[in-house]
This record gives structure tokens, C-alpha cells and sequence, in this order.
């Protein structure tokens, strides 16, 4: 068909049909997939063989790139694409792995803060390997797990304790289990650990199994390929081996951190992140009238800067200020990034190109470095 001709109404209906043949074709090709993978995930399930392999994903992604390349098509797309189906995929095999794992038989879990959103997630995933489930939230909705008023008084009855409610409240009820000494493994979740440090330090003191987990993922994820899990170890060793088995079974990358190393870290991954995106959200909305201008013309950098601002200012501002407010590491870490922030202002206004490029190239070169494999 020549370039310059244009399409009759026929033409353009046939070419449509044929578009949604080859897209009927693709989610066909894509359950074919899944079922090879599922057979495969049976596999290594029956023959202990490790979820994830590397070598394969990464041989997977490099000869769909090579291939899409040969096609005239981007291999950054071929990427995108295959990394996304590996994603789901290892979500499906941990899924069903999780499910047909004993670790949970006749054994009893508490959340307390069930009914939240991480709460929700831990609830199910407990659930997932075995323990019987409940939960104990004032919140008024509905869930599938038993619903415990008094959870003081049943405490003996659980094998797995976890507080999974806001930072402040968090340490309120450590306290609390520090003087009750349950008999089960007890763990909080929390984005952050300094407004946790005396009620964790009350419960080891008290002898109690106690240790500290941050999962680092949200209540949505399908699976925990390429995710982490780190684990805080507070002084008691036991606790801590048998928090990490809870999720041995998964794809998830275990990480273990002092209470130090693991604000410090936060300060960084969640502080800086939330702050910097808070911020640029703040100034968009304040620019009033701009803002629709501003979605018409947009570029790429923005949109994608665009996209994450606004998952960021979607969530519970309570808990992201908690997470500032509560790091004693906070200062240092926006004081840090005022300073660079006002020397890449101070090179705009005296027209120091030079002190820009260097900047730029820096970040790049260290960046790039921290990419690398075995890095």
C-alpha cells in the first residue's frame, strides 16, 4: 500500500480487525506461556530446585532484545515486555509454591492492625502458608480472617504475633506485649524503627522473641521477585532466624540491618524519595493554571516525574510524615540535599556551566557504577 495514499473506510475497518486478531493472538500466546511456566514451577517445586534463575531471565531478555532489534523494533520495549511476563510469572510460581507450603500447619497468628493496608497484605500472606489468621483492628469492614476484641487476654493462643499499625501507636503496644511476654515469635513491620526503639528494646529486656521486619513493597504487589524483606535483629538471635524462615518459601531478597543501619538507609530510600516528590507535587499544584498547560506539552522526564509524584501524594500522609518526622536522620539527609540543591542554583545564577556538567557527570558515573552487576 503506498504511504501517501490514504485508506478507504473498508480498508481501515479491515486493518482494524487484523489489529485485534493480532491482539487476540498475543493474549493466546501469553496463556501459552503461562501454562509452560506453570508446568516448569511444578517442577522445581517437586524437585526443591530455586524459584528464581538468573541466567535464564537473563538470557531470556537478551535474545528477546536481539530478536525485536533484527525486527526493527525497539529492544528497549522487548525489555520491558519480557521483563514484565518474567515478573508476573515468578508471582504466579511463588503464589502457587506459598500455597502448597506447610510451614503455617496448626500453628496460630495475630495481627494486630489486620484490617490496614500492610496489615491486609501480612494477614494473607500468613494465611497463604498455613496459620490460621486473626486479626485485631478497630476498623469497621469486612474481612475473611476471625476478629479479636480483646487480643490481650488470647495472646498465649498464638505462635506469630505481628504489629502491623501506625509507627507512634506501634511502640505503644511493644510496650504493652513487653509486660503481657507473650510465648510466640513477635515482630513489627514498620517503615521505620527509631519510634520503635524503646518498646523493642522493652521486649528484649523482658526475654521475649521479638525482632523487627520491614517489608520493602507495597500491599499490591503480585509476587516478591525482585523485592526485599529486611530484618532488624534486636538482641535476640531465635527470633530473628525464625522471622527470616517465615518467608524463606518466597522470591524475595532477605536483607538483615542493625536498628542504625536501617534508619539510615530509610533516610535515604524512603525520606529523601517522599520528600523530593511531595515537593515537586506541592509546586505543580500551587502553580495553579499551569498545571493543565503543563499535561498538554509535558515530556517524557516529566511525566514520568509526573506519574511517581503522584502515586507518592496518593498515600497516607500521616505515615509519610511519620517516616520524616520520626527519622533522626532526617536533618542531615535534607540538610545534604539543600546543599547540592543551592550549588546547582548558585551554577545557574553566576553561569557556571562547568560546575553543572561536573555535577551531572558525577552523579552519572557513580550511578552507572552502583548498576553494574556484582557492584
Amino acid at each position: 500500500m503506498e504511504r501517501d495514499k490514504t485508506l478507504t473506510p473498508d480498508e481501515l475497518a479491515r486493518l482494524r480487525d487484523r489489529l485485534d486478531q493480532i491482539d487476540d493472538g498475543i493474549i493466546d500466546l501469553i496463556a501459552e506461556r503461562e501454562a509452560v511456566v506453570t508446568t516448569i514451577g511444578n517442577h522445581k517445586l517437586k524437585t526443591g530446585l530455586p524459584l528464581r534463575h538468573y541466567e535464564r531471565e537473563r538470557e531470556v531478555i537478551e535474545r528477546g532484545m536481539e530478536r525485536a532489534e533484527s525486527r526493527g523494533i525497539s529492544g528497549e520495549m522487548a525489555r520491558e515486555i519480557l521483563e514484565t511476563l518474567i515478573h508476573h510469572s515468578l508471582g504466579n510460581q511463588e503464589t502457587n509454591k506459598l500455597s502448597q507450603t506447610d510451614h503455617g500447619q496448626g500453628r496460630r497468628a495475630l495481627v494486630i492492625g489486620g484490617l490496614g493496608r500492610m496489615g491486609e497484605w501480612m494477614s494473607r500472606y500468613l494465611d497463604m502458608v498455613g496459620y490460621r489468621v486473626d486479626v485485631a483492628d478497630p476498623a469497621e469492614c469486612e474481612t475473611p480472617f476471625g476478629r479479636i476484641d480483646d487480643w490481650e487476654s488470647a495472646l498465649d493462643d498464638y505462635d506469630v504475633v505481628v504489629v502491623a499499625v501506625t509507627l507512634r501507636p506501634s511502640n505503644d503496644i511493644l510496650h504493652r506485649l513487653a509486660e503481657l511476654r507473650p510465648r510466640g515469635l513477635v515482630f513489627d513491620i514498620g517503615s521505620l524503627k527509631s519510634p520503635m526503639r524503646s518498646g523493642l528494646e522493652a521486649m528484649r529486656q523482658s526475654g521475649c522473641r521479638v525482632c523487627s521486619v520491614h517489608p520493602m513493597f507495597g500491599p499490591n504487589e503480585i509476587g516478591l521477585s525482585g523485592r526485599h524483606i529486611l530484618f532488624v535483629d534486636v538482641g535476640h538471635a531465635e527470633a530473628l532466624a525464625e522471622a527470616r524462615a517465615l518467608f524463606a518459601h518466597t522470591a524475595a531478597e532477605c536483607v538483615d540491618l542493625s536498628l542504625e543501619e536501617h534508619d539510615e538507609v530509610m533516610a535515604w530510600v524512603l525520606g529523601l524519595s517522599h520528600l523530593v516528590n511531595v515537593a515537586f507535587a506541592s509546586a505543580l499544584a500551587q502553580s495553579g493554571e499551569a498545571v493543565p498547560l503543563l499535561r498538554q506539552i509535558s515530556s517524557s522526564t516529566f511525566n514520568a516525574q509526573l506519574q511517581v509524584a503522584a502515586q507518592v501524594v496518593s498515600e497516607n500522609p500521616h505515615l509519610y510524615y511519620e517516616i520524616q518526622q520520626g527519622n533522626v536522620k532526617t536533618p542531615d539527609v535534607v540538610a545534604h540535599f539543600r546543599d547540592v540543591l543551592d550549588g546547582l542554583y548558585r551554577s545557574i545564577i553566576e553561569q557556571d556551566e562547568g560546575f553543572w556538567s561536573r555535577s551531572m557527570e558525577q552523579a552519572h558515573r557513580r550511578l552507572r557504577a552502583d548498576r553494574q552487576p556484582g557492584a
